[in-house]
């Protein structure tokens, strides 16, 4: 035992032999400096990002508002909605104007003053009423929405009856303005309604990237990249020949997943299939150029999966799957806003729960189509370039 542990050696290990492999991993270990920068870099870089992103509280929600009133108790009420920091406040003319904005995703919210409300406010006789809009597509937004819009209402007839001599601060909400909330959409205001679509979504966008990420890079480590640059096909026909057959695939898995939760989870598609159609080949086409730019960056199948669970997580937490993008830090929306899942999560909910189509969702449609020339485009360039 004591000649054993003279040796360096204990119940049959060698620490000779482990000094050795150690010292020959980290030698191996450091000349890949990309498996470096994602060991080291990625989990601060994605802390930091994420963090930032959640630990921020619902605020400054772009609401819209019709004022028939205009007198001074209107103006004085809208003052209390602006200082409540939850609601940033936008004027426009009609019913109509207000509907479409919401509808187009523009709004989460619309508040409607009826144009007596000033009279009845000022006259203390007659409840005065106002009416608020809320999109329920996510429903825990929705709730934060009615209960901090619930909360100014209380907080401004406080006021009210403080500065008339009345009312004694009491938690009772006291006699005043009368609030009429209604959800459109998502009137039960439930978390499945938002969540199945999402889900959907980013589980196709993950399984399409990773369909492409190994098809250069495992043509290059079996030995058969060579033989297909020297063949007489040209990149172009090369890189949509290995695109075009995943991508057929990802639309098949993207109508199957659409019929779970249509007959599974019984949320029907109140908007336009076809679109939805167009709209999910195009953000497939998307993912899968992002996976072959990934494959022709990558030198090996380790690099490409964990550039591809670096390209997941933003894609996760900054987009407005789980958390909204209202209260994140301008900096942090510059990478939701630069992500394709971003604008097919509002393509798939517009279809899904609002029932809109092309003429309300086109600006994210051709967002989406300009990513998928750019990814591929930058494909076929960047494997041109390593070919020649």
């Amino acid at each position: 035992m004591l000649e054993a542990l003279r040796r360096g050696e204990f119940l049959g290990l060698s620490w000779a032999g482990i000094q050795s492999i150690f010292r020959k991993e980290i030698i191996q270990l450091l000349r890949d400096p990309y498996l470096v920068m994602f060991i080291i870099a990625l989990p601060v870089i994605q802390l930091m990002v994420t963090g930032l992103a959640v630990q921020r509280d619902l605020k400054h929600i772009a609401t819209v508002v019709v004022n028939y009133d205009q007198g001074s108790a209107s103006r004085d009420l809208m003052a209390d909605f602006q200082n409540s920091t939850l609601f940033d406040l936008d004027q426009v003319p009609s019913d109509a104007v207000m509907m479409q904005k919401i509808r187009n995703g523009n709004y989460r919210v619309g508040i409607i003053i009826p144009p007596d409300y000033s009279e009845k406010a000022l006259a203390g006789i007659t409840p005065p009423q106002i009416n608020i809009i809320v999109d329920g597509t996510q429903g825990t937004i929705a709730k934060t929405i009615v209960d901090g819009a619930s909360q100014v209402v209380f907080n401004h007839n406080r006021k009210l009856l403080a500065e008339a001599g009345l009312g004694n601060g009491e938690s009772a909400l006291p006699e005043g303005i009368e609030l009429k909330t209604k959800v459109l959409y998502n009137p039960k205001m439930s978390s499945a309604y938002y969540l199945v679509p999402a889900i959907l979504a980013i589980v196709m966008h993950m399984l399409t990237i990773l369909f492409t990420s190994f098809a250069v890079v495992r043509e290059r480590e079996s030995g058969t990249l060579e033989q297909l640059m020297v063949s007489p096909v040209k990149v172009p026909d090369l890189m949509l020949g290995k695109v075009l057959p995943y991508a057929f695939i990802g639309f098949l898995d993207m109508l199957l997943t659409l019929g779970v939760m249509v007959w599974f989870f019984n949320i029907s598609i109140t908007g336009s299939f076809w679109f939805l159609c167009l709209a999910s080949f195009i953000f497939i086409l998307t993912s899968l150029g992002i996976g072959l730019l990934i494959s022709i960056l990558c030198r090996t199948q380790v690099q490409a999966i964990q550039l591809t669970v670096a390209i997941f997580l933003p894609s996760l937490l900054l987009t407005g799957f789980v958390f909204p993008l209202e209260p994140m830090p301008w900096f942090i929306k510059i990478i939701s806003y630069s992500l394709p899942l971003t604008y097919y999560l509002d393509i798939i909910r517009g279809v899904v729960i609002k029932g809109i189509g092309g003429g309300d969702l086109w600006f994210q449609t051709v967002i989406l189509l300009i990513m998928a020339v750019i990814t591929l485009g930058a494909s076929i360039l960047r494997f041109n370039k390593q070919i020649t």
